[in-house]
């Protein structure tokens, strides 16, 4: 099988105790895979009572629930007491694997890092050079879910052609991230209609510098004359996400306060980190539009998230280790939730918000 990852996948290496927000104190539920819980449900001791005691199911997966803001299987010291008496083999695959994400095609697998992690984040983001990915072989069975092998291996192309137009710094971020917006929409009509040749002559336009600079040149004309209204509806309808933490809302409300005070949107600096940002969520959900046929709830999605990080940093002045933390909550607390996420992708078709025209006036906050 071969694997396809970015360079942080290998060096990627878990703090555990060193963390400030460890993930087994968040107000998490834990999915619990079926090997684990059959493991805990053969022991007759009190680690496996407590295990089973503190798992529910619904709709037929099991979580583990946290207590009081914690896993309940910390010992008094912090320590995972199932890793301590049984290893990290015995532990659940999400346990052992987050901040560790997968995709399986068959014999093709992907692999990644998730941004809800702090030390994730400070990796990912604090190395300027363009995210650099690797191919090699695994001993490992191909995957049985189905999948249309034609769709694929045009959706890989399409993808590659974004995230290296996203890794193109002869433009800048606002017409790269304008440029695929345009692409997804385009790219997302062919879905729609069925036609999936038409996919990689939209996504080769991505490559041609003329195109680029033409394309988003005429897009100017559909922002909104008051793009700072965009900014401001964005911002009121991410207040009313479902939250777990305060940190984010808070920025949030802060953010929406300075916004309303402004008469233009400002440019946010550090274009890189946001350029990485946008990179990390094509990379981990476009080809997902391989199964699910939608591609441009997804890069909408991104577009919001670039907006969120670029709008409360400039609202804050925030200095790296500030924007490090702002990234890692709006992960951890958005882009890790189900709900909030599939809200955002149903309203991204349905609500003004998510308009084409909002869309890019978002852009406007993008150097």
């Amino acid at each position: 099988m071969k694997l396809f990852y970015p360079e942080i996948f290998e060096k990627f290496i878990c703090t555990g105790s060193q963390c400030s927000d460890n993930c087994c104190m968040t107000d998490w539920d834990i999915e619990i895979d079926d090997g684990t819980y059959g493991f805990y449900k053969k022991l007759d001791n009190d680690i496996g009572r407590k295990f089973l005691n503190s798992v529910t199911e619904e709709d037929g997966v099991k979580y583990l629930v946290h207590c009081d803001g914690k896993c309940p299987m910390l010992n008094e010291k912090g320590l995972c007491s199932v890793q301590l008496a049984y290893g990290e083999e015995n532990i659940s695959d999400i346990c052992r694997e987050h901040p560790r994400f997968y995709e399986w095609f068959g014999d093709y697998k992907e692999a990644g890092v998730g941004l809800a992690c702090e030390e994730a984040v400070r990796m990912y983001l604090s190395d300027a050079e363009p995210v650099r990915f690797f191919t090699k072989e695994i001993n490992e069975e191909p995957d049985d879910l189905e999948f249309d092998p034609e769709l694929l291996e045009i959706m890989l192309f399409a993808r590659k052609a974004f995230i290296d137009l996203l890794q193109n710094r002869e433009f800048s971020l606002h017409d790269r991230l304008t440029n695929v917006l345009s692409a997804a929409a385009e790219i997302q009509a062919a879905l729609d209609d069925e036609d999936i040749e038409d996919i990689r002559p939209i996504a080769e336009e991505l490559y041609d510098p003329e195109i680029i600079a033409e394309r988003a040149k005429s897009l100017e004309k559909a922002v909104p004359e008051k793009p700072l209204a965009a900014a401001e509806n964005m911002l009121f309808y991410l207040e009313h996400l479902d939250f777990i933490g305060d940190t984010l809302p808070l920025q949030i409300k802060d953010a929406s306060r300075f916004v309303k005070k402004l008469s233009a949107p400002v440019k946010a600096q550090a274009g890189g980190e946001y350029e990485k940002l946008a990179v990390y969520f094509v990379y981990r959900y476009f080809l997902k539009a391989v199964r699910d046929f939608d591609l441009l709830s997804k890069i909408k999605a991104m577009l919001v998230f670039v907006f969120a990080a670029e709008v409360i940093n400039v609202s804050r002045e925030q200095d790296t280790a500030a924007r490090f933390e702002t990234v890692k909550e709006l992960c951890k607390e958005i882009e890790y939730s189900g709900d909030n996420m599939d809200r955002i992708y149903d309203d991204s078709y349905l609500s003004d918000c998510f308009s084409d025209a909002a869309m890019l006036a978002l852009l406007k906050w993008s150097n």
